[in-house]
């Protein structure tokens, strides 16, 4: 086990970067948060301006675990000049809207974009489809669990590491079938089948937002809403705006806005560049928190 502590330079609220939609293995117990990223099984607290740490592996997502650790909670990101741009964008629009953002950015002052592992997060988000964060986050723990070899004992609990590509190749329509995961299996397997090696998605990163978009899409089971979620959380694309029935709900009763996913992703995207992720988070989170637009989930 890797145990360490820090202090990180730039704020952070582990509990809203956590708990607001945009990763599903992860779990507060008592003061501690556990969680499971891809390969490694990790547990971080904070208390008094202090993060500590405990990981399973001396690296995470390729980096080691120090580093991975500021990179995976987007400490990298500077809040300050995020949000006083977000500001300046809403000072176009009416005071109903810019008072309830107000609320929304002031409560996620600390709330940070992760940067999650890009297959994962597309095998998450196809079982986000029409489902509840409970039931992806057992899909996922579930899928994990399917191969043995996968388990790590940590400090008496045992976690399951997300599959491999290879691994999910493996995986009998069954399977998928067995663990409850319904009209997605049909776009699973496929998904497993076309692409060849995990590379596939390092290829993505030096394109646009727009492009990796339209590449993500041609796989079944992903749309317009899928693809922002994967090209924001995994890839960092922090103008990305995803678009589910919730934010649906939100920017109609904000701005009056509705129509097609893309329509209001594009909304989204023009009207709070180049930060329109982050927005969205802020947005999504002060919803559901106060169970406004019937955000329960």
């Amino acid at each position: 086990m890797i145990e360490f502590s820090f202090r990180p330079e730039k704020p952070i609220d582990l509990d809203s970067t956590l708990d607001c939609g945009q990763t599903f293995r992860w779990v507060k117990d008592g003061e501690w948060w556990k969680g499971v990223v891809r390969d490694t099984v990790l547990f971080m607290k904070e208390s008094l301006n202090e993060i500590t740490v405990k990981s399973s592996s001396s690296s995470l997502l390729g980096m080691d675990i120090s580093t991975g650790i500021i990179h995976y909670l987007g400490l990298e990101d500077d809040l300050d000049e995020i949000h006083s741009t977000l500001r300046r964008r809403l000072s176009r629009f009416n005071r109903s809207a810019r008072d309830i953002s107000e609320r929304a950015l002031s409560e996620a002052s600390g709330l940070r974009i992760l940067r999650q592992d890009p297959f994962e997060m597309i095998v998450e988000y196809i079982l986000s489809t029409r489902n509840s964060i409970p039931m992806i986050r057992w899909m996922s723990d579930s899928l994990s669990a399917a191969f043995p070899e996968n388990r790590v004992d940590f400090c008496g609990e045992t976690f399951y590491k997300f599959p491999s590509l290879g691994q999910a190749k493996l995986i009998s329509e069954e399977l998928l079938t067995n663990l409850k995961i319904g009209f997605r299996v049909p776009w699973l397997m496929k998904l497993f089948s076309r692409i060849d090696q995990e590379s596939y998605f390092s290829q993505l990163i030096p394109l646009t937002v727009e492009e990796k978009l339209e590449e993500l899409i041609r796989h079944d089971g992903i749309g317009y809403k899928v693809g922002s979620c994967v090209v924001l959380f995994a890839y960092g694309e922090l103008n990305a705006f995803p678009v589910d029935i919730w934010i649906s709900r939100v920017m109609k009763d904000i701005y009056g806005i509705e129509g097609s996913t893309k329509k209001i992703m594009q909304f989204g995207m023009n009207s709070f560049f180049p930060y329109g992720g982050y927005y969205q988070e802020a947005l999504f989170r002060y919803y559901r928190t106060h169970k406004l637009g019937r955000i329960l989930n």
